[in-house]
């Protein structure tokens, strides 16, 4: 199924479901899968927590360098990290090559299954995981082609991503994001 035209870029809060999304979404339409995170680590030899460490705005900076480079791909899915909205350049270097995706997922059910010791942001409790969506809600939904409600199975979602995606590279351009 390959050759749709762009690639698929997906947004959205830590615990949203971006990872198991996009590497279910791999499996089915053959794109490769990267994780934006997994990708900056393997760059850098460092983790993500170790980056952080060092400050955010210094993770920031090597982030905003790989979206540039990840941009370059094609036929790719990209599950990005959380804090991809909050510089507007990683936004518009993602969006020349792909479509992007807000998989949007109710604060409630991300706080059931988080692990937090993996997520640099989240360490001060899952109480930030409602300031997160406070803070980036607009932003999401501004940078976002098509808003996905992760509210159903995962396969659904699948679904409801690879029949947008079709249509949209049929149609040259997403504007189905509902502002």
């Amino acid at each position: 199924m390959k050759d749709l035209g762009k690639n698929i870029i997906l947004i959205g809060l830590p615990g949203a479901g971006k990872t198991t999304l996009g590497k279910l979404l791999s499996n089915i339409i053959g794109y490769r899968f990267i994780d934006s995170d997994a990708f900056i680590e393997e760059k850098t030899g460092k983790s993500i927590t170790d980056l952080f460490q060092i400050g955010e705005d210094y993770f920031r900076n090597i982030e905003s360098d790989a979206y540039k480079e990840i941009a370059d791909f094609e036929d790719t899915i990209v599950s990005t990290g959380g804090g991809v909205v909050k510089r507007n350049e990683n936004i518009v270097a993602l969006k020349q090559s792909g479509t992007i995706y807000y998989i949007d997922r109710a604060v409630e059910d991300i706080t059931h299954d988080i692990e937090v010791s993996h997520r640099p942001l989240l360490k001060d409790g899952l109480e930030r995981i409602y300031a997160l969506k406070s803070e980036r809600e607009t932003l999401y939904q501004d940078a976002a082609d098509f808003v996905v409600k992760n509210d159903k199975p995962l396969e659904e979602l699948a679904a409801e991503i690879i029949a947008h995606h079709i249509g949209a590279g049929k149609e040259g351009e997403a504007h189905d994001n509902p502002q």
